[in-house]
């Protein structure tokens, strides 16, 4: 019986010393909590895409109709402003400065519409222009000035500037509505940068300036 006893005794004792035991058992705690940590991580689900709204989609179509009225309306623009310009040179076919003058300042209408301001500050000059043009072919400006400098004798030059003040002046009206258009003209060319345009505007505004002078000096030289 001693035997047995000290024998147990043994076997007791290596089993509690024995580490790999130990050991076996401590991987298997480790293992478990680790595929317990795996358990626990939270797998994050992709947001789901936002919907449009009823509201958002309507802004974006008005925006869409919006744009496309812009564009139409400025297609639009263009062609009237082409008709109008066709006008102009079917007037002028026929020399009739009056009807030019009329789609001009049209064609000027639609040049400020489509924000095309140097477009609209020459036709506005043309518009005065082509009343000055009429007012040179009735009064037959061109002859009577080449006429005037051809005299010499300050008796005849005096009489004649008086004539020619007198029958120049039926047509003044011309030249005054001129210098309307070539005052408007001038108000849009002086918001833009200095052109070729610029100087023209200022020679034709001078010319219709010293002619309306000159008939406006009346009996007094």
């Amino acid at each position: 019986m001693k035997k047995y006893f000290m024998f147990a005794v043994v076997v007791l004792l290596i089993i509690g010393c024995n580490p790999k035991e130990s050991g076996t058992e401590q991987e298997l705690l480790e293992s478990l909590k680790s595929e317990e940590k795996a358990d626990s991580i939270v797998v994050t689900e992709p947001e789901p895409i936002a919907e449009k709204t009823t509201e958002q989609t309507a802004k974006i179509s008005e925006k869409e109709i919006i744009e496309k009225e812009v564009i139409e309306d400025e297609a639009n623009l263009w062609s009237s402003y082409r008709s109008a310009k066709d006008a102009v040179k079917e007037a002028e076919a026929s020399n009739d400065y009056t009807k030019q003058a009329q789609h001009l300042l049209e064609a000027a209408g639609f040049a400020n519409a489509l924000h095309r301001y140097d477009i609209e500050a020459w036709q506005y000059n043309n518009a005065g222009y082509a009343l000055i043009k009429d007012f040179k072919e009735k009064t037959e400006y061109i002859s009577v000035m080449d006429a005037l400098d051809k005299l010499e004798l300050k008796s005849e030059i005096m009489e004649y500037r008086k004539e020619t003040r007198s029958f120049m002046s039926i047509e003044k009206e011309l030249l005054t509505e001129a210098a309307k258009h070539l005052a408007q003209a001038k108000e849009i060319d002086d918001k833009l940068e200095a052109s070729s345009r610029t100087t023209i505007i200022a020679n034709n505004i001078l010319f219709v300036t010293d002619v309306l002078s000159f008939l406006d000096v009346g009996e007094t030289e």
